[in-house]
C-alpha cells in the first residue's frame, strides 16, 4: 500500500460531478439563476444542457403546476439527474441537443441555459424558438 488511496475517487464522471461541483459551485449558480427569472406556476420550462439536474430541480421546487423539462445530451449525466430525489413538479428529462430541440414551438415559457457550454451555434437555435 502506498498510503495513496484515500486520494482515489470512485464514481463515474456524472456521479462525481454531482458529489463534488454541484454543492461546491453549481447550487450557488443554479440558486441564484432561479432567483432571478422567478419561474412562475403553470409555466412550461426547459432547462437546456441540465447535466445532473440542479437547475431542474429547483425550478420544479419554485412552480407549484405546470411542466418542467430537463434537456442534456449526455446520457450519464441524466442518469445522475433522474437518481437524485426532488420535490415539486414532476420532471422530464430528456436526452437530446440544444441544436434540435425535440419540444414543439410555442411549448416553453422559460428557457433555462445556466450551464450550456459556448456556441455561436446554439444561441440562434434556442432564439428560433
Amino acid at each position: 500500500m502506498s498510503g495513496h488511496e484515500h486520494w482515489q475517487l470512485d464514481g463515474s464522471a456524472p456521479e462525481l460531478y454531482q458529489r463534488y461541483l454541484v454543492p461546491a459551485i453549481t447550487s450557488i449558480w443554479a440558486a441564484d439563476l432561479i432567483d432571478r427569472v422567478q419561474p412562475k406556476g403553470g409555466e412550461a420550462v426547459l432547462d437546456v444542457a441540465c447535466g445532473t439536474g440542479v437547475v431542474t430541480r429547483l425550478a420544479a421546487e419554485r412552480v407549484t403546476t405546470g411542466r418542467i423539462i430537463g434537456l442534456d445530451l449526455n446520457e450519464g449525466m441524466l442518469t445522475v439527474a433522474r437518481s437524485v430525489p426532488h420535490t415539486g413538479v414532476p420532471i422530464e428529462w430528456l436526452q437530446g441537443s440544444a441544436l434540435a430541440l425535440p419540444v414543439n414551438d410555442g411549448a416553453i415559457d422559460l428557457v433555462l441555459a445556466n450551464s450550456v457550454s459556448s456556441s455561436s451555434r446554439i444561441e440562434p437555435a434556442l432564439s428560433a424558438r
